[in-house]
């Protein structure tokens, strides 16, 4: 079937617009031809050709929605490992944490474990704009109340190893360039020995006949 909505775009309503899309001024240009009386209707028409499958996910969804509480925290059971870990190493990481409301805390620690995840790609994955993104979210799990010091040593490293290994990078490529110069140049000393390896031959072969007469 077909369903008819009605929305209203003017200056009353901005949210209905993007500014750097399609900007007010736009619509009420005179010779725009995009208002009439002041208003703009839109008509869309979606064609439904087939229905597949039943929309029942009630199941499904409460088992992705289940939490469970680990340390004061409610978190998924795909975070409560890790979580756990992180506890039973660090007991005092969360004693001055001030947030109380239970999702602010599922945000923070799911931010936490996103920063250890990034930690744990490999240094040449590692970009200068993913370590300034870690250390302001370390900052910022800080000013909650969060005790990282262990978690900042070890940020420290990794960004020592990322930097190391794009130097390492840097070097490598400037020595393969070398490297493939130096081909170049035995390449050419090579003919260049031929040249004259067959010069000091026809020197020392002896005078034909032909070559007399």
């Amino acid at each position: 079937g077909t369903t008819e909505y009605q929305k209203w775009f003017d200056q009353n309503t901005f949210s209905w617009g993007l500014i750097s899309m399609f900007p007010l001024e736009k619509l009420h240009a005179k010779d725009g031809g995009f208002l009439v009386n002041n208003e703009l209707k839109i008509v869309a028409e979606v064609d439904v050709l087939q229905v597949i499958g039943k929309l029942d996910v009630t199941e499904e969804t409460s088992t992705i929605m289940e939490t469970m509480d680990v340390n004061g925290f409610q978190l998924f059971p795909s975070q409560a490992k890790s979580v756990s870990c992180m506890f039973e190493r660090h007991p005092e990481i969360a004693t001055e944490f001030r947030p109380k409301n239970p999702n602010l805390r599922k945000g923070y620690m799911s931010l936490l474990l996103s920063l250890i995840e990034t930690m744990c790609q490999l240094p040449q994955e590692i970009s200068k704009d993913d370590l300034c993104d870690a250390y302001a979210a370390l900052g910022f799990m800080r000013d909650a109340g969060f005790k990282l010091d262990w978690l900042e040593k070890k940020l420290d490293e990794v960004s020592e190893k990322s930097e190391n290994e794009v130097a390492r990078a840097t070097q490598m490529q400037e020595m393969e360039e070398e490297l493939k110069n130096l081909k170049q140049k035995w390449l050419e000393m090579e003919t260049l020995v031929e040249k004259e390896k067959a010069k000091v031959s026809a020197a020392k072969a002896p005078l034909s006949f032909d070559d007399v007469v």
